[in-house]
């Protein structure tokens, strides 16, 4: 029983992976999914409460893994003395971003179907919180300039977001584009190291 289970609700996520890949998410149908499956609607009810439940278990845990993880990264980078940070900058690019790249092309499939077969207001909200979590971080790092002395030019919240949301923007090109891997650690260095020259070319200027 436990195996007809478990093969069930494989045939029925493998279903609904189709389904949202091939109609997107607004316009997925159960119905359909269930014929794919080969069981009732109901069967599917009997394991997802909705469709919304149904994709949130084939990208959940994946996706916010990321977020959990890049919410971690930027506040151990907070942590350090302030007069450590500017130097640390290059460090943490070189580091993480391909740590991030790897995390999303190891687990491919659930973001590719995330970004392009997704609800679009839960990437919305996902790509909001990416950027939080930067804007966060880069209000932060203003701060500790400002705190060892460094002249800092003053930025409104709205230029910080734009700044934060772009680079997210672009990495989600990368996957809906499917560019190959090494190519995406490549040119995601290159974004990040252009965005943080960027932030120490502000110092004292």
């Amino acid at each position: 029983m436990a195996i007809q289970k478990k093969e069930t609700v494989q045939a029925i996520m493998e279903a609904g992976k189709e389904e949202f890949l091939s109609c997107g998410y607004e316009k997925a149908s159960m119905r359909r999914i269930a014929q794919k499956a080969s069981v009732t609607t109901g069967a599917i009810y009997g394991y997802f409460a909705s469709k919304e439940a149904l994709f949130e278990a084939l990208t959940g845990d994946v996706v916010y893994g990321l977020l959990d993880w890049y919410r971690q990264v930027h506040e151990e980078f907070a942590q350090l003395p302030p007069e450590n940070q500017p130097g640390r900058l290059t460090s943490v690019v070189e580091e993480y971003i391909p740590q991030m790249i790897h995390y999303i092309y190891e687990n491919f499939e659930a973001f590719r179907l995330f970004f392009s077969g997704g609800n679009p207001a839960v990437c919305e909200d996902f790509m909001d919180q990416l950027a939080k979590i930067e804007e966060k971080s880069s209000k932060e790092f203003l701060s500790a300039m400002k705190q060892i002395g460094k002249t800092m030019p003053e930025m409104s919240d709205t230029l910080i977001h734009i700044l934060c949301r772009s680079f997210f923007q672009q990495i989600q090109e990368f996957v809906s584009h499917e560019v190959p891997e090494e190519q995406a650690v490549h040119d995601a260095l290159i974004l990040s190291k252009f965005q943080h020259a960027g932030w120490l070319s502000l110092i004292d200027s």
